[in-house]
């Protein structure tokens, strides 16, 4: 993700005309981010809500692994979500 935010700036500074194809790649590469975010935090919160049924966790483990799972996405989602509506746009 830091290599697409880089070569957003780098456009953006430089005041250098957008490749058509950086746009398409930068959606699909937003989109594999979230996905894949969301993928891993589905897993963790279904982790932890199995072991505390499973009684192997106790109830403030499991509110700690979902906080946990969803505030390490959040970064991930506002850059993914801001680099679909900014990035490489046309001035």
């Amino acid at each position: 993700m830091c290599l697409y935010i880089g070569v957003y700036l780098y456009y953006q500074l430089s005041d250098k005309a957008f490749p058509e194809m950086l746009r398409s790649v930068n959606t699909w590469a937003m989109w594999g981010f979230l996905v894949w975010g969301g993928y891993w935090v589905g897993k963790v919160i279904i982790d932890c809500v199995w072991l505390s049924f499973k009684n192997q966790m106790t109830p403030e483990n499991v509110r700690n692994g979902v906080l946990l799972a969803v505030l390490n996405f959040v970064p991930t989602l506002l850059i993914a979500l801001f680099m679909l509506k900014e990035g490489f746009m046309s001035k």
